[in-house]
């Protein structure tokens, strides 16, 4: 079969990588081997299909990544109205991605477009569930304030743990239910379950350090910040 291309004759070559090899680390290994090939005059090769789509994607990703996290920023400022506690919560979400990405290299997966759709879907919930427990923290807080003035370092630790043990029901309810419904994602068979369970798989991994995060590190960091003010 003749076959043209841009007014040219052509010929396809299609190539599967193997399952641990993404197609842009196949292509970067190829393509050094290939440019020690002398082809004959007129000839030419270039690389298409998803190695293709996905260099395209990935320069896209360079600006809406960063894009994405001043935005994060910008709506946790807002909803907290205070600059200490929208950093606290800001500069702890990477510890929600640790999680995530030690569940992809578990599972083998290579990164792709899903799973940075997973982990930038996982910063949200983490970010809204650290939200949350600041705002009890500081609840707890205030509330103590006024009912027994000012906080020396006890009560102000009386006042973080109280606050997060608030918080621990509704973050378990939180987990629990997001597992229950991305799990059988993992194990579905059928056309789009692999773009599916890469989307699944970051937040599922993320889910677990998230809850770390949103009990343990965030009353720890809040209670730091409020004891270096009480020591003013």
């Amino acid at each position: 079969m003749i076959k043209s291309e841009k007014g040219r004759k052509v010929n396809f070559i299609y190539i599967t990588p193997k399952a641990d090899i993404s197609s842009k680390s196949y292509k970067d290994e190829a393509d050094k081997l290939v440019r020690e090939l002398k082809l004959p005059e007129g000839y030419y090769y270039e690389w298409a299909g998803q190695s293709q789509y996905l260099e395209s994607a990935m320069d896209r990703l360079v600006y809406i990544i960063p894009a994405t996290f001043v935005i994060i920023f910008i709506l946790i400022y807002f909803a907290l109205r205070n600059f200490i506690y929208a950093m606290i919560v800001f500069l702890t979400l990477p510890f929600a991605l640790i999680g995530g990405l030690w569940y992809v290299d578990f599972l083998n997966f290579n990164i792709s477009i899903a799973v940075v759709v997973g982990f930038l879907a996982l910063l949200g919930i983490a970010a809204e569930t650290a939200i949350v427990m600041m705002v009890y923290l500081d609840e707890a807080v205030v509330e103590k304030e006024n009912r027994v003035g000012k906080l020396d370092q006890l009560a102000l630790k009386a006042a973080v743990i109280e606050g997060a043990a608030l918080r621990l029901r509704p973050k378990l309810m939180t987990v629990f239910a997001i597992l229950g419904g991305l799990f059988p994602i993992v194990y579905l068979e059928g056309v789009g379950s692999e773009v599916m369970q890469r989307i699944a798989v970051p937040m599922i991994g993320g889910m677990i350090s998230s809850t770390v995060l949103t009990l343990i590190i965030i009353p720890v960091l809040f209670y730091v910040s409020k004891q270096s003010i009480l020591s003013k």
